[in-house]
């Protein structure tokens, strides 16, 4: 974000009306566990404390993530 962005109030309604859309779009492609794992991941947490909090095999979880990772590039470059 430019600092020209930032003393726009336009600029910066439209980025997070943008965002929302996105966060949307992303909430339809994925499924529940999926959304969980990815709220967590970018919580900053592990795999390893991911699994432990859902009760899941750490496997389960880098599948849930390669499937997001997939699932947004495919949002992306359709976009």
């Amino acid at each position: 974000v430019c600092s020209s962005d930032l003393s726009n109030p336009e600029e910066m309604i439209i980025d997070r009306e943008d965002l929302s859309v996105i966060e949307g779009k992303i909430g339809q492609m994925l499924s529940d566990l999926e959304k969980d794992v990815l709220v967590r991941y970018m919580e900053g947490k592990s795999y390893v404390e991911i699994s432990e909090e859902m009760c899941r095999h750490v496997k389960s979880i880098d599948n849930a993530l390669q499937r997001i990772k997939r699932k947004l590039m495919k949002y992306l470059e359709e976009k």
